[in-house]
């Protein structure tokens, strides 16, 4: 009865939270700071609530029955991004930091139309050059929205490589910022999970092992 309680109390919050994402996206232009101060009280509450349950958290971030696709993934790359960072011993800015960094990682896509978000088929180049230009729009709204130089580096970094191979700016190794890092890895497990077409959706295992 406690797990069941626990559980539907963790689903509660990741619903809450979810429409709280929303709600700042529709202040990101007309109020901006706003926006910041709201994603940072989530991001609080997301601390003492929804991360306290871990357990619970990942396996509701299996659950594919939920829309708002954007959302839910920003959420989970947050969560996940917090999480992880605790395990490896983070300190407490650094990880309330990559929660905001994660908040707003793909606000670069609202610039991006949604028929190619959304493609199932195989992107063509120049739909695959569009998507990799939100990390530059990201960075615009980032600048907006006056996020700290460890959030900024998420934004821009998230889709790099350790190799060099990840864009925008084919970063190498230590060129890339530990957070954003992080978030690289936690970004692409994720979109492992919850692809455009759920066929082409990796299990949380195949995804790992990945």
């Amino acid at each position: 009865r406690q797990q069941r309680a626990e559980t539907a109390a963790c689903e509660n919050q990741f619903v809450r939270a979810a429409g709280s994402l929303k709600e700042i996206g529709s202040k990101l232009f007309s109020r901006p700071l706003e926006a910041r101060a709201s994603a940072e009280v989530l991001i609080d509450q997301m601390l003492t609530s929804i991360l306290a349950h871990k357990d619970i958290a990942i396996h509701l971030m299996n659950d594919k029955t939920v829309g708002e696709d954007l959302y839910f993934h920003a959420l989970n790359v947050s969560v996940l991004a917090m999480l992880l960072g605790r395990e490896v011993g983070l300190p407490a800015e650094d990880i309330r930091q990559l929660g905001i960094g994660c908040i707003f990682h793909d606000v670069g896509k609202i610039d991006i139309p949604d028929r190619v978000l959304q493609k199932t088929e195989p992107l063509s180049r120049a739909e695959r050059n569009l998507i990799e230009h939100h990390c530059a729009y990201g960075e615009s709204i980032g600048q907006r929205l006056g996020l700290s130089v460890k959030a900024m580096d998420i934004l821009r970094q998230h889709h790099e490589h350790y190799d060099g191979s990840g864009y925008p700016a084919h970063l190498k190794g230590p060129q890339i910022a530990p957070l954003a890092r992080l978030v690289a890895i936690v970004n692409e497990y994720d979109n492992l999970c919850n692809q455009p077409n759920p066929a082409d959706s990796l299990s949380p295992h195949e995804a790992l092992s990945h």
